[in-house]
This record gives structure tokens, sequence and C-alpha cells, in this order.
């Protein structure tokens, strides 16, 4: 099969490599698309941990298209997202912690390539209503989906997401559906502020028009908000948001911020006003119930850049630099 591996920095190499092998329990999936993550971005810019050569890419939906001899046939012409990894469900992390912080697992699963052969719990069916291309964003949406569920929602709670990226989208997205009565965005680019209008999402702010302080002041009368999430993955930033809270106020970590970053904040005020820190990272429990939660938004246009497998370099770069909402990669054309 053709895939694209990762050979350090921004070096990538197109070209054949070995058919993945297809275990009793596994199925085979050709890979229809691919997103490109920020996680994908941070590793060839030596602000991940990783280690090359290496195939990455980790949101990935597709088809069946065989199954091993433990698995129904009947699977075989599905559409799936997959989970690139697995878990055991009965370690102390798996019970106490997260299954995707299963301390057991040994199989990670890449995808930019041509193929896949995931285990048959890993291989999730696409919902009705829910489009197999679109299909492809229930990773990076479950991390928000789990990071959210960390919240305490009170009735008439007002929240804000810094950036609309795909990670604040969504995040706001299911703050919405998970009953903040009133969700704001800001988010610099204007056709981002324009989808979360289109998601549902209640009051945009440009900040290039004027502070985030004085719209959230405009916002809740001068109280503060209930809850604010940072998706943007920058220290100053969540500090901003510790700052935009009332008293006993959320603060959630979406955005994933840089190794060694610190947070700048007055403890004092912090700890005085009761402020909750919450973060989310990964997918929780929820992998398998977000296709599902996918399926209720309007996600029409929300991939906005298309790629073939050896321009996965290009999508790359395009993807550090903010453009479009959602870049993904094509495996099969």
């Amino acid at each position: 099969m053709k895939a694209s591996t990762w050979l350090g920095g921004g070096n990538f190499e197109f070209g054949d490599v070995p058919d993945p092998e297809i275990g009793p329990d596994d199925v085979m999936v050709r890979i229809g698309t691919v997103g490109v993550c920020g996680t994908d971005v941070h590793i060839t810019q030596g602000l991940f941990p990783a280690e090359p050569p290496q195939i990455l890419g980790h949101e990935a939906s597709g088809e069946i298209i065989e199954v091993g001899q433990n698995v129904n046939r009947e699977r075989i012409g599905e559409n799936v997202v997959l989970n690139h990894t697995t878990s055991c469900g009965e370690c102390d992390r798996c019970r106490n912690w997260t299954v995707s912080r299963c301390e057991r697992s040994t199989q990670k699963h890449e995808f930019f390539a041509e193929l896949a052969s995931v285990p048959n719990a890993s291989a999730v069916p696409v919902p009705i209503g829910l489009d197999v291309e679109v299909a492809s964003i229930t990773e990076p949406a479950s991390c928000c989906f789990s990071g959210v569920g960390r919240l305490s929602i009170d009735d008439g709670a007002v929240g804000l997401v810094i950036g609309g990226g795909m990670m604040g989208l969504m995040t706001a997205a299911f703050m919405k559906t998970s009953g903040v009565e009133t969700v704001a965005l800001s988010e610099p680019v204007g056709y981002r502020r324009d989808f979360a209008i289109q998601l549902g999402i209640d009051v945009v702010h440009d900040p290039s028009e004027g502070s985030v302080d004085d719209f959230v002041s405009d916002l809740t009368n001068g109280r503060g908000l209930h809850i604010a999430a940072e998706a943007v993955g920058k220290a100053e930033l969540v500090a901003k948001c510790v700052d935009l809270v009332r008293p006993r106020g959320q603060v959630l970590m979406i955005g994933v911020a840089p190794a060694g970053a610190v947070l700048p904040v007055d403890l004092y005020d912090m700890q005085y006003r009761e402020v909750v820190l919450q973060s989310g990272f990964g997918r929780g429990d929820v992998f398998n119930q977000t296709p599902a939660e996918l399926a209720k938004l309007n996600l029409e246009g929300v991939i906005t850049g298309r790629y073939d497998l050896k321009d996965v370099p290009q999508a790359i770069i395009d993807s550090g630099e903010g453009k479009g909402v959602k870049l993904v990669i094509k495996p099969n054309g």
C-alpha cells in the first residue's frame, strides 16, 4: 500500500510500505478520510514527543473491506470511524481514569496510509445522518465532548470559548448541546465565526474589534462567565480565562500548550474567587458515543481542504498556518 511516513521535522516520504496484517479479531479498513490534527503539526515542529520514522494521522474514517476469522463478515462494506488506540477496560487507569490512557495498551494505529488493520472494537459504525467523510472528525470531537463532560453546568450558565479552530468550535457546540444557555466564541477569522453561528453558537466576538474583557462584561452585565474554555493552547489565554470567570466559575483547558508552558496567574486571586480549573486531554471514555453527537450538528462545510496522500507535507504546513476549518487527507483519492 501507499503511505506517507514522517522522517523527522517537516520531512515525509511518500511510497510503498507493507500492507497491514489482519488478525483473527481485526478488520481491514480502506481509509477514506484522515483529518490533519494540531498534534500532527506539533510533532513536526518538535513541540509534541514522537520518534521518527512513523506514520502519523489519527483521525480516520473509511470502509471495512475484510474481516478476521472471528469477526462477523456482515461488517464488510460498513462505514466506520477508527479509534487509534486500544484499551483493556480492566487496569487501574481504565477503571479510575480513562480508557484512552490504558496502561496495558500496546497497539497504536496511524492512518496517513491507504489501509489500516484495527481491532474490531476500534471500528465504530457511522450512524445514519452523519456523512462518512465528516465522521473523520470523531477523534478531535470526542476530546472536546469528554472535556465538556467534566463541567458542572447550572441553569442560565454563560460560557465562552477562546479560539475557533476545530477544537474550539466543537467545544462550543457541545457546551450548547450540554445545556449551557448562552455560548459565545472569540475568534479572529471571519469564516470560523460564521461557522460557529451555523453550529448554533449564540454570540461571536472578533478580538480585532474590541477586547474580550469588554465583550464579556457586556455579555454578563459585569458579573463574569460561569465557564471559560481555552482552545488555542497558549498559557496566557488560559490565564485570561481565569480573569474572565465569576467567583466559583470554571476554566476548561482544551487547547494543548507546549511542554514546559507555565500558567501566569495570581494564585491568591484565583483561590479567593474559588475558581475551578479543569482540563481535558484525549478522548476520555466517549469515543463510541461521539458520532451520534456529531449527527445532531449542522456540520455542512466543516471540511475546507482535501489533499492527496502524497501532499501530506503541504497539508501539515497549511494546517499549522491556520488555514480553513478542517483539512483532511484522502488516501484513496
